[in-house]
């Protein structure tokens, strides 16, 4: 049987994994919404610019750049994209899941006779 040392060892080892595990996610998570904000506000910004050069341009089919105006007023009525922040998310969690794996492995590895 184990003694209880052992136990105690692994067992802090293991939330200390945990807690790595949560501050990398957390950390992403703060990241993304910085990142969130960010392409919110450039989408935003990028929207107003577009309307404004519509608004001035649209009663005036015959000016030089009537249908860039508009085509550029209808992508900027979309929503903002966020695929690059969400990819980055995705890829931190993915990093940190890997990483407290890989430290709970290395202990069950060190104490093969704790792990059942």
């Amino acid at each position: 049987m184990p003694d209880q040392y052992q136990l105690d060892a692994v067992s802090e080892a293991n939330v200390t994994a945990e807690a790595r595990r949560q501050e990398a996610i957390r950390e992403a998570h703060e990241a993304f919404g910085k990142a969130y904000l960010y392409e919110k506000a450039r989408h935003a910004a990028e929207y107003e610019r577009a309307s404004a050069r519509w608004d001035a341009l649209k009663s005036n089919q015959d000016a030089a750049d009537y249908e860039g105006a508009w085509l550029a007023f209808q992508r900027a009525k979309e929503p903002a994209n966020h695929t690059q922040a969400r990819a980055e998310l995705n890829r931190a969690i993915r990093a940190a899941d890997a990483g407290y794996h890989a430290e709970v492995s290395r202990v069950g590895q060190e104490h093969p006779e704790l792990v059942r």
